[in-house]
């Protein structure tokens, strides 16, 4: 009866999917498709703690705020960082999504860091529930990611996904709706940004904010050689003469500061092919790689990863919304869901199936 009751409200109701993300956050919901990509920031009264935007009105607030406004980052390298204002993005993102209440709870799917423990997901579910959710599942962003980017995560055979997204890098290898051999790194686009601050103040004296590193790595970023593209002028303040100045910034600038974190990303990739079976790894010989998340695009990373492992490495076809789109591929599923969250059998369920495959196993059993 449960079952049945959770087949006809699972066909009903609205379905929304959520890739909570260090930097960005898309919503995706059923029907429309990824209504809105919010970057994962709240900006708050300090005096008070009062809340007085989220998303996109916050992250234009950054590095422009006086004393007593404060924008925060509430999830930090894949992990939840401040519950309150975690619960807070959440309920204003799902109000966003839902624009009016729904006659029907909607179903809420999250994807959330492999390295993610229960007290953060019993935070995520309380906010979900509390927005008006009626039910909340959580999947590994490396597993929605490899269903966003077209993967046969449920076929007996090895597909692999690194996602690099803004806190986490998530790195899988995959077969038969589960995870052989996996690992989520602390270390994603925000890292690269801090390495790029970094390293202009230590070799050129000039220092910069957080949005002026992004521009910077989106623009001039690469791993392995350079693509010979033209310097761009930032702004910033001369450390050395303690005013403010503007600086030429190199492209082998850019590459000399994310040399080293995209060196670790390579080396946990090759490690996570150590822990796979010899079977799999054949599999992916011939099948490759996918690269998700804003880290997929850096220039140079598939051409040097696929130099490094000898395997095939292409890039997903809309890398940023992977995860967003897998989970909403998964309640879609309903095979896939099935797969990924069997249901608990009732007592008479269990007592019927035994009683149905005890019988069959002791009769070919006796045929022997």
């Amino acid at each position: 009866m449960n079952a049945l009751i959770e087949r006809i409200y699972a066909s009903v109701a609205p379905e929304i999917s959520i890739d909570l993300g260090t930097a960005n956050t898309p919503v995706h919901v059923r029907g429309h498709g990824v209504r809105f990509v919010e970057p994962t920031m709240v900006a708050i009264d300090t005096d008070t703690g009062e809340i007085l935007t989220v998303g996109e009105g916050a992250k234009q607030m950054l590095g422009r705020t006086p004393r007593k406004i404060a924008v925060i980052r509430p999830m930090r390298n894949g992990v939840i960082s401040n519950y309150r204002y975690t619960e807070a993005l959440i309920n204003q993102l799902l109000e966003r999504a839902m624009r009016k209440r729904p006659l029907v709870p909607p179903r809420v799917i999250v994807g959330v860091p492999g390295s993610a423990s229960d007290v953060e997901k019993k935070a995520v579910r309380e906010a979900a529930m509390g927005a008006g959710a009626g039910r909340v599942y959580f999947v590994p962003q490396a597993m929605a990611s490899a269903v966003g980017a077209g993967l046969p995560v449920l076929e007996p055979q090895a597909s692999m996904i690194v996602d690099i997204g803004g806190g986490t890098t998530e790195i899988a290898v995959i077969s038969i709706g589960g995870m052989v051999s996996a690992q989520s790194l602390k270390l994603g686009g925000d890292f690269l940004d801090e390495a790029i601050v970094s390293h202009l103040r230590s070799t050129r004296g000039f220092l910069i904010g957080e949005r002026t590193a992004e521009a910077l790595k989106i623009a001039l970023g690469y791993y392995g050689r350079p693509a010979g593209r033209p310097p761009r002028k930032v702004v910033g303040q001369d450390v050395r003469h303690l005013r403010p100045g503007t600086l030429e910034v190199r492209e082998e600038d850019v590459g000399a500061a994310m040399a080293e974190p995209l060196g670790q990303i390579v080396d946990v990739v090759r490690s996570v092919l150590e822990q796979t079976p010899p079977e799999l790894v054949r599999d992916l010989a011939e099948n490759g790689m996918v690269l998700a998340g804003g880290g997929a695009a850096i220039t140079g990373l598939a051409e040097t990863l696929q130099l490094v492992t000898g395997m095939p490495v292409r890039q997903a076809d809309q890398p940023m919304l992977c995860v967003a789109l897998g989970a909403a591929e998964i309640l879609r599923d309903r095979k896939m869901f099935a797969a990924l969250y069997p249901a608990p059998q009732s007592v008479i369920g269990r007592w019927w199936r035994s009683l149905r495959f005890g019988m069959r196993e002791s009769s070919s059993f006796s045929s022997r």
